[in-house]
């Protein structure tokens, strides 16, 4: 069974629906293959307004099934016009799935096309977090044997220098290399040098153009990085990557300004902050496109998403409530945190709560395998992740806004105090183990 435990849901969800579709010359069902892990719009996971749309919903519509199911030697168990007819049909689904690893709640008629399914909360969400909290940056890294896929990574050669003069399209190509070194890492892909490359590895050169003109290797991939456009003439960007990090730390240091309370203690000084913050900026700015698209570099102040500043500026949130937290256990205003088998995660179904452990947290690992599928292709989903992490910063934000963290010390609301700071801590490792794998170094303080 796969590791990622919503495609084990999906796979589990098509056995309940579904039967073979001829039966072998013994009489007994002929063995299907397995479904494959990528439902299309069939079986759409939801990451947002899960309290109006479900966690997640599934046609409803029985014709929509038919192309899938058929290259998978497979028919719907329901012959009709809906999928699950009756309340009966969807009672029955939920009580099959409490035999599985995540049980559902409720099944209902969302619209005339959808089912929505809800899940049972506290098995997710104890999975999530102590999955999260044991592995740390190791949550959702896949295993690596001499069975693995390999894979031989390379930079052009001719791919500019390193000192902080280069182009900024010299820049991107060198940032997308070392980030795709630490996707591979990730993955469930082995990396190996090109003495060691074997009759199926995949050869894949980083590089400012397609590489189709040159005689390549076998199995050889070109993964292309894309031009870096000036937004006032739409042509190349002359900017140097220093003067582009200049640019960026001055808009980052004008934003962090602008904040109140914004104290760099910790830091050598408000240069050695906002340079981090311009560091992170030019990551998002170039990448949070395809790599192989034009991008135009940021000359006043925001990019075409909030960017970095607004994620590290959640970081730094969830390091202050994390560091108040510990000062006062060590005041003895709080007791110390209890083990999380103690913690009551009831107090965690909340929309708010269950938005970041389902929508984000659980689904990381299985992000982070998507933007390597299309590897052989000449694709890598890096603006994907990049993406993913200005979206948990989001969500981060409304619980924030929603939840106070740092609650009296009395004996009915510790319960939800030390569940919180437990969220806490698991958003705070996803968040950080993304922006590594991005090259982005978070901040303690704004």
């Amino acid at each position: 069974m796969n590791f990622y435990p919503m495609v084990q849901f999906g796979q589990k969800l098509i056995e309940f629906l579904t039967q073979p579709e001829k039966t072998d010359e013994s009489g007994g069902d002929a063995a299907a293959p397995l479904p494959l892990k990528n439902f299309g719009k069939l079986i759409r996971y939801n990451n947002d307004e899960l309290t109006k749309r479900g966690d997640l919903t599934i046609v409803a519509i029985p014709r929509y099934w038919q192309k899938y199911l058929k290259m998978q030697g497979l028919k719907l168990r329901i012959d009709g016009d809906e999928l699950l007819p009756s309340e009966v049909e969807r009672q029955e689904l939920i009580e099959q799935s409490r035999m599985w690893r995540f049980p559902l709640l409720e099944v209902t008629v969302l619209n005339k096309e959808r089912y929505s399914l809800r899940f049972q909360r506290h098995p997710i969400i104890a999975h999530v977090l102590k999955s999260v909290l044991t592995l740390r940056g190791d949550y959702g890294r896949s295993a690596k044997n001499n069975h693995s896929r390999t894979i031989c990574l390379q930079l052009q050669a001719d791919a500019g220098a390193v000192d902080g003069g280069q182009d900024l399209r010299h820049y991107r190509v060198q940032q997308l290399y070392k980030i795709l070194l630490r996707m591979v890492d990730y993955s469930s892909w082995r990396l190996v040098e090109p003495n060691d490359r074997q009759k199926d590895t995949i050869c894949v050169t980083v590089e400012l153009e397609k590489c189709c003109k040159r005689e390549q290797p076998v199995r050889h991939v070109c993964l292309t990085s894309g031009p870096v456009l000036d937004p006032m003439n739409m042509g190349a960007s002359f900017l140097t990557v220093n003067e582009y990090l200049e640019l960026r730390r001055k808009h980052m240091e004008l934003m962090a300004t602008q904040r109140s309370g914004m104290c760099p203690v910790g830091m050598s000084s408000l240069e050695t902050l906002t340079k981090r913050l311009g560091a992170a900026a030019v990551i998002v700015d170039l990448f949070v496109v395809r790599h192989s698209s034009a991008v135009r570099v940021v000359r006043h102040g925001m990019g075409i998403c909030k960017g970095a500043s607004y994620i590290l500026y959640n970081s730094a949130r969830m390091e202050a409530l994390l560091r108040k937290f510990h000062h006062e256990v060590s005041t003895g205003a709080y007791e110390r945190l209890p083990l999380l088998d103690e913690i009551d995660f009831s107090v965690l179904e909340d929309g708010v709560d269950w938005e970041l452990i389902y929508g984000y947290l659980l689904t990381f690992p299985e992000l982070m395998e998507y933007t390597m599928e299309q590897l052989d292709q000449g694709n890598c989903g890096v603006h994907l992740l990049v993406h993913f992490v200005e979206n948990l910063a989001a969500a981060f934000s409304r619980f924030y806004y929603h939840k106070k963290v740092l609650l009296q010390k009395r004996d009915e609301l510790m319960p939800i105090l030390y569940a919180r700071i437990y969220l806490i801590k698991a958003v705070r490792q996803v968040l950080n183990t993304a922006l590594a794998v991005l090259g982005i170094e978070p901040v303690d303080y704004v």
